[in-house]
């Protein structure tokens, strides 16, 4: 049964027509400056206010890490590459659920505000990312390093996670993917009979951005699109999805590559829940984190 919470949030996004930035590609271009606001890339003051946040520079982006007040409780460093289609800098969401991850764990989290498309595209976005990882997890041991990714970010993690294989570098302790996006074609059939259901995401406007980030290549060039790569000798990964969500093939699509691979996938689908729904305050979301939290305590052990 959804929660009350979660079809009031379903019904305010639809209220606030949340879609329409992604179901009209004429709308999503006019619109992209409010998207990349710069204050949206900054944290907002009540998580300075509450947390040490620190700010760093590479590449000329920033990358901002969190911490609790008096220092971190664990080892583990956490960085997470944020959703929005490649298009859109942070949402207040992604800071809370940052500030959410670090009280319950006492961790290091980091997020790099990686360059946007359409002015940017997969070849500057990929080394930013990359390199930011390098640097903020670089003193960490690989078991306490975790690897986030929403939406658009779990390509960017699935990339990241390749890269580290393909260079002979060390996997993180986990991977955790949430309503990650990783076939930029976006036109899987199950994908667009749920267009209508999703009241957060849009089919044409997707594909527009899909286009940006690979500036030309093939959508099915495994470099662009995760769904076409290997994943053999990736670390353990959680996936969660809900069923309202457009990208619910990805989702399992991540679990299919990874038993072709050898590789541990646990995906969690939610029925009636929406595109990014576990950082959100409702009663689904407070259940599957608690999910995470597990998998990331016993996996690897």
């Amino acid at each position: 049964m959804t929660s009350w919470r979660a079809r009031a949030t379903i019904a305010r996004m639809r209220w606030q027509r949340n879609k329409r930035f992604y179901a009209d590609p004429a709308v999503m271009r006019a619109n992209l400056a409010h998207h990349q606001a710069p204050e949206r890339s900054r944290p907002p003051r009540r998580l300075a206010d509450s947390h040490e946040v620190s700010r760093t520079v590479v590449d000329g982006r920033d990358v901002f890490t969190i911490t609790p007040r008096g220092g971190p409780r664990s080892p583990w460093h956490i960085f997470h590459m944020h959703g929005g289609g490649f298009v859109e800098a942070p949402e207040a969401h992604h800071w809370r659920f940052a500030a959410r991850m670090v009280d319950r764990l006492g961790c290091t989290y980091t997020l790099p505000m990686y360059p946007l498309a359409p002015e940017h595209d997969h070849r500057a976005i990929v080394p930013m990312v990359e390199q930011a990882y390098a640097r903020a997890v670089g003193e960490v041991a690989p078991g306490d390093r975790i690897v986030f990714g929403d939406s658009a970010g779990g390509t960017l993690a699935l990339t990241l996670a390749r890269h580290l294989r393909e260079r002979g570098q060390p996997q993180p302790r986990a991977l955790a993917l949430f309503s990650p996006w990783i076939d930029l074609a976006t036109d899987d059939p199950l994908l667009l009979a749920l267009d209508d259901r999703d009241p957060e995401l849009g089919v044409t406007g997707l594909q527009q951005a899909g286009r940006w980030y690979a500036a030309g290549l093939a959508l099915d060039d495994p470099h662009i699109s995760p769904a076409f790569a290997d994943l053999s000798g990736l670390a353990p990964i959680m996936v969660f999805i809900g069923h309202r969500d457009i990208l619910l093939p990805d989702a399992r699509r991540v679990a299919d590559l990874g038993q072709a691979a050898g590789v541990p996938v646990d995906l969690r689908e939610y029925p009636g829940m929406f595109h990014n729904w576990i950082m959100k305050d409702i009663p689904e979301a407070r259940r599957a984190l608690d999910e995470l939290l597990e998998f990331l305590r016993t996996t690897g052990q």
